[in-house]
């Protein structure tokens, strides 16, 4: 007898019903303080982490071919309204102010491509206009720009379906002691308080998974953190690779300083 396979469609991710009308009932899930937390979240990364002001960028008209150093130094803005969001997180500034640079230093280049997933989603952005830009002098002509456009594009379809779920994704990755990369690897921090900073992740994740939980229910809530989740991992080996190209590029040393700290070249 022959075989037969059996089809599966794809499973997607449904919008349950979550305001009661008549005699449903509303499930809540999350306290008062989760939902102070959640916003405090939202607030915050609205207020610190956007765009660069129109003085500092504008989207090229036309393809703009730039060396590496000029590449990475037109992204300063970008990081350091990114990272001055996390500073204004409170349970940082709980943290020794080594491990707070620590923190910095491992994972922001990690997570700005989600950074910029948030950004270019919003209707008014100017990211959402696709800059032509070409990295040029990176081995075998890799164009850089396209390799993190191609990253954060990944994300958009997380933003467009819930902000909110990415922004705590955001600050949980943020806490991560030990990402996978080859530098974490071979040269890992050492946290003066190690146990603070994995109750915070343990936190955050918490509160993400219970927001889920509320809002979409426990099925849909796995299927979406599993599927971030592994989205985050095939990034990781992606920004390695990045990594190993700008260390052998020769303008590493044009890059503007506090840029060379953030791509974890000092």
């Amino acid at each position: 007898m022959k075989n037969h396979r059996r089809k599966h469609s794809e499973k997607t991710i449904e919008n349950p019903t979550l305001i009661s009308i008549g005699n449903s009932r509303i499930i809540m899930i999350l306290s008062p303080i989760d939902r102070i937390r959640l916003n405090n979240i939202i607030h915050c990364y609205d207020q610190f982490s956007g765009e660069p002001s129109s003085s500092t960028y504008c989207p090229p008209s036309t393809v703009l071919c730039l060396r590496i150093d000029e590449f990475f130094n037109r992204k300063k803005p970008i990081f350091i309204n990114f990272i001055s969001y996390f500073k204004h997180l409170p349970e940082l500034q709980t943290l020794n102010v080594d491990d707070q640079v620590s923190l910095i230093k491992q994972n922001i280049r990690l997570l700005i491509p989600l950074n910029y997933a948030l950004l270019k989603t919003h209707i008014n952005s100017k990211f959402r206009e696709t800059p032509r830009i070409q990295t040029i002098g990176c081995i075998n002509n890799v164009n850089l720009h396209e390799m993190f456009r191609s990253l954060s594009n990944s994300f958009v379809d997380f933003v467009t379906y819930d902000p909110v779920i990415v922004k705590l994704l955001v600050v949980i990755l943020f806490f991560t002691a030990n990402p996978l990369t080859t530098r974490s690897i071979y040269d890992p921090v050492q946290f003066k308080q190690l146990n603070n900073i994995k109750q915070i992740q343990s936190s955050y994740t918490e509160l993400l998974w219970l927001y889920m939980l509320e809002k979409y229910g426990e099925q849909n809530a796995i299927i979406l953190f599993t599927k971030m989740i592994t989205k985050y991992l095939y990034l990781q080996i992606v920004i390695d690779g990045i990594d190993s190209i700008i260390r052998m590029n020769n303008d590493i040393d044009n890059i503007d300083s506090l840029m060379q700290s953030f791509l974890q070249l000092t």
